[in-house]
Parts: structure tokens; sequence; C-alpha cells
């Protein structure tokens, strides 16, 4: 829906860097939902040098430190959190979610502000 909606889509992402098959299985996968995106940066250890690079309005991830650790600097971050996961306390950088339903609504809210 984001895309639709012009919506600029990045993927940040680690596959591939250790375990190379890792991204070919990210892309089928994406393929295979049918979604796509406008670029894509794979194998990418500091996530935060590419947020910064591309000036994201908001970093979707479900990694408790790269959320951390982008919100810290300023980057509107969405903690995709499972319920065994690690807690992030809430701020203005940082939204708690737990599914993708939560993500496109906060979404749609930022953009009405």
């Amino acid at each position: 829906m984001l895309h639709k909606e012009n919506n600029e889509l990045i993927v940040i992402s680690a596959r591939g860097g250790m375990i190379e098959e890792m991204k070919d299985v990210a892309i089928d996968k994406f393929n295979e939902e049918g979604l796509s995106f406008d670029k894509y940066y794979w194998k990418q250890d500091d996530k935060l040098e590419v947020s910064q690079q591309e000036n994201i309005d908001v970093m979707i991830d479900d990694s408790y430190d790269v959320c951390k650790k982008l919100s810290e600097n300023r980057i509107k971050t969405i903690y995709f959190r499972d319920k065994e996961m690690k807690k992030l306390e809430q701020n203005e950088y940082v939204k708690e979610v737990s599914n993708w339903g939560e993500i496109y609504r906060y979404i749609k809210e930022m953009e009405i502000k």
C-alpha cells in the first residue's frame, strides 16, 4: 500500500553479508509476495550510515540494537518487536509495533502531522 501511495521504499539489510544466499532468499520472497522497492542496500553492518545518506523518514527493523542506534541519532524508528524480544522505551523516535497493520497506521498518522 505505501509504495502505491508514492512513498519511496528502501531495503537496508544485513542479509547477504555472512551468508550470501540469505539475500537471494529475501529477493525470492519479495518476488513471491509481489513486493518491489526503489533501492536495495545489502550486506549492511551499519544501517545508520545508509539511513542518514538516504535521509529516510522512518526505519522499520526488528533489531533492538539497530532501532536503539537509529533513534539515538534522531531517526524515527519502528521497532517490530516479538513478545520474547527486548523492550525499547518508546519516545518521539521509537514506536514499538507487533504487526504490519500497526506499521501502516503509524506511517499514515505521520503523514497527517
